[in-house]
């Protein structure tokens, strides 16, 4: 039963990043582009790229996640350095965002100590799936 709970954990936390890049992206042409207004048109295509690529990586570590998780179903492959690095990445990125810009970045803080959380107990009970 433990299993199955630090398994929905672990799922629920790949998603939320995964899916937090597809509102991060948006947040670009809704919000902060149009708060530049003034700005060099060549600094707005470069801070555009460097938004979207933070976007991807977002994804990406998101999805790299859940396959992981998807992997770990049999209990016969885990590989617990995944979630080991993407959680420290958002432990720095959070803390540090948190120090600097605002007190939002403690959600990236939370998503890292769940998703070790979560990682540590699948790697007890075997990994089983919720599904």
């Amino acid at each position: 039963m433990k299993s199955r709970m630090f398994s929905a954990l672990f799922f629920l936390i790949s998603l939320t990043i995964a899916l937090g890049a597809l509102g991060h992206g948006l947040q670009w042409e809704h919000h902060v582009r149009g708060a530049l207004h003034g700005a060099d048109p060549g600094t707005l295509v470069l801070l555009g790229y460097v938004w979207y690529w933070v976007s991807g990586a977002m994804l990406v570590l998101g999805l790299l996640l859940l396959w992981v998780w998807w992997r770990s179903g049999g209990g016969t492959v885990y590989m617990p350095i995944v979630p080991a690095l993407v959680g420290a990445f958002y432990l720095i990125e959070g803390g540090l965002g948190a120090w600097f810009v605002g007190r939002f970045f403690l959600l990236f803080v939370a998503q890292a100590v769940l998703l070790w959380l979560a990682a540590w107990g699948m790697s007890r009970g075997g990994g089983s799936r919720i599904v």
